[in-house]
């Protein structure tokens, strides 16, 4: 049988083992990560090339949850895994967040990162691990990545912070917050709380931040052990004659077209300044469509930048501490318990109000305990949203 590595650490009080090596051979970087009885294996994948006329990064992120890990079979007519609940889906996103920016820019390859939980104690619930353990896989794997990251949850209990608390500390806690970043900043926030105070907030941050930096400390141990050499992989940017061309043509333009602080003003003044462009440079580089309109993009955002920071103006006029209009609207349709439109600027929401029976309530199969029914179901469609 293959020997693995394992590594061992501890976190918020709890014993943390890490494995590598034994499994996921062929995922470019793989990691089962164990907390108590919880334990979340994560796998990340890239592909060799970019896919023809691929112009983003396609980073997917998927959180799987398995009702076997807490000894359930699934309710559904085939006995068979749904598709993700919603909370997969949210943890999916709080995986996301700190990742994506640490990426090389440029780089358009396919990364995939699953996370499965495979065992669920109830006081170690597995979301955290799966942040934690997407750092790992993606940190000793030879995927490009200027992590790594670390992640905890800090509660407010008694007066006291509490790291990844248990599920007598999680009822009893004033705030539930999710924290990621590195070494040197905190990357994402993900809070809920009872109103506590900003002092108690910010407190909470920072001190989930000095156990972040421990959790890395602990991580770029492990890559120095058995870490990967990194991939040198093609990255795209755009030509440096002609991003000085396009500065050159188009700097007076994009200055004029940005002046404006009507939205749909604007934009179509940017849209004749990339038509404007594009014409000019025809000759001088054919077949660098992309190029020219990605290198005014670039050149638009340091705008609109240097305006918020320089002069502290919103390309719609707005300051710093200024908002966007709001109006609202209530009993727009006669036929629903209730209904109200929501709108700030040009963003809109529609909320309508149904009230049922008991007997609607929905059943959920989830992770975190037995026999729940949601009595309180809230969903959502943007009816307009405005973009900057």
């Amino acid at each position: 049988m293959k020997e693995g590595n394992i590594f061992k650490t501890e976190i918020g009080g709890r014993e943390i083992i890490v494995e590598t090596g034994k499994y996921g051979e062929q995922a470019n970087g793989h990691c089962i990560v164990r907390c108590g009885d919880t334990v979340v294996m994560t796998n990340v994948c890239m592909s060799d090339a970019p896919r023809p006329g691929m112009d983003f990064f396609p980073l997917g992120v998927d959180f799987e949850e398995k009702l076997y890990a807490i000894g359930k079979i699934p309710g559904s007519f085939k006995r068979r895994e749904g598709r993700g609940s919603d909370k997969a889906i949210l943890t999916s996103r709080l995986i996301d967040r700190p990742l994506r920016p640490l990426f090389p820019k440029g780089l358009f390859n396919d990364v995939t990162v699953v996370c499965t939980a495979l065992s669920v104690e109830p006081d170690c619930p597995p979301e955290v691990w799966g942040m934690v353990g997407s750092s790992i896989a993606l940190s000793i794997s030879d995927i490009p990545f200027a992590g790594p990251t670390g992640a905890v949850v800090v509660g407010y209990v008694d007066g006291k912070y509490v790291i990844n608390p248990d599920c007598r500390q999680r009822e009893a806690s004033s705030m539930h917050v999710y924290v990621a970043g590195t070494a040197d900043a905190i990357m994402m926030v993900e809070a809920g709380a009872n109103e506590v105070s900003e002092e108690v907030m910010l407190g909470g941050i920072l001190f989930a931040h000095e156990e972040i930096k421990k959790i890395v400390a602990f991580i770029n141990d492990i890559v120095a052990k058995i870490g990967k050499p990194k991939k040198e992989m093609p990255l795209y940017h755009v030509p440096e004659d002609l991003d000085t061309e396009v500065r050159k043509f188009a700097d007076k333009l994009l200055d004029d077209a940005l002046a404006t602080h009507d939205r749909t003003e604007r934009q179509n003044n940017q849209d004749e300044v990339e038509r404007i462009t594009l014409e000019h440079f025809a000759e001088t580089f054919p077949d660098m469509e992309r190029e020219i309109k990605d290198s005014l993009y670039y050149i638009t955002k340091e705008k609109v930048r240097a305006k918020i920071l320089d002069k502290g103006e919103r390309p719609d006029g707005r300051g710093l501490e200024d908002i966007r209009d709001i109006w609202c609207e209530v009993g727009i349709l006669p036929r629903v318990h209730g209904s109200a439109v929501f709108t700030r600027g040009q963003s809109q929401a529609m909320s309508t109000c149904t009230l049922g029976t008991i007997g609607d309530a929905q059943k959920l199969e989830n992770l975190d305990e037995d026999d729940v029914k949601k009595r309180y179901m809230h969903q959502y469609n943007k009816i307009g949203r405005a973009h900057v």
